[in-house]
């Protein structure tokens, strides 16, 4: 009789879902997660790229660096904080030659303005993966002509 309560019991399958369930659930979780957390990280890198690229529009509009704080917050459109935002003026003359601003580029030549914004940030994962840094700068620039 203990014989086949055994033999019954051995050969039932109907908790078999739930282990393996149980077994893949921390797999799918961790997945999930490393899948949020790279979207994050592409959706910073997103907004730093347009950040920089609306910067930069403005800055070519207006021909100054006033205010430029302001509008690259406000384009961001998130932890402002973390990002380094730097901005110059660059000169050439038309054979590509960098200049001062303003430069004399001589006769018979004339001389190109350009404005470069960089920003960089530092992006950090909701968990430290293996083989991936806690922290991941990001940085994009760039570069427009002003006239």
């Amino acid at each position: 009789m203990m014989r086949k309560f055994i033999q019954k019991y051995i050969t039932r399958n109907d908790g078999a879902s739930a282990i393996e369930f149980a077994l893949l659930a921390p797999l799918l979780v961790f997945m999930l997660v490393a899948t949020l957390d790279f979207g994050i990280f592409i959706k910073q890198k997103m907004m730093l790229q347009s950040m920089v690229s609306t910067t930069a529009d403005y800055a070519m509009r207006t021909q100054s660096d006033d205010g430029l704080e302001t509008v690259a917050e406000h384009a961001y459109g998130g932890n402002f904080e973390k990002i380094t935002l730097s901005l110059d003026f660059e000169c050439e003359c038309s054979d590509g030659v960098a200049q001062i601003c303003p430069s004399a580029c001589g006769l018979n030549d004339y001389q190109r303005r350009f404005i470069r914004v960089e920003a960089e940030g530092t992006f950090e994962p909701i968990f430290p993966y293996p083989g991936i840094p806690e922290n991941i700068n990001i940085q994009s620039s760039a570069r427009m002509r002003i006239d």
